[in-house]
């Protein structure tokens, strides 16, 4: 086998394994983008007010940002989607 066929099978095997962790990664991203919009589906409800009036006194704050809460909800469910992603397949 020559120099320039061994070459060319490591770079094809290279190519092979990067395509392939590209996939792994899409279908961790997708299922994770999945988990945590089912996870932020769950606070589109009256009970919210709970968790605002306790952010407030964590935060000491007569008032919380809409935006700042909707940043925080989709913050944590997205940490909790990676967290289930990786305790069920890791």
């Amino acid at each position: 086998m020559s120099l320039q066929r061994v070459v060319e099978n490591w770079y094809e095997n290279a190519y092979c394994r990067m395509m392939n962790n590209f996939e792994k990664q899409d279908a961790r991203d997708d299922w994770i983008e999945s988990r945590a919009e089912e996870l932020i589906r769950n606070f589109a409800n009256d009970n919210d007010w709970q968790i605002i009036e306790l952010l407030k006194i964590k935060l000491e704050s007569k008032n919380i940002n809409a935006e700042i809460y909707n940043q925080f909800i989709v913050d944590i469910c997205y940490s909790q989607a990676e967290f289930d992603f990786n305790k069920n397949f890791i």
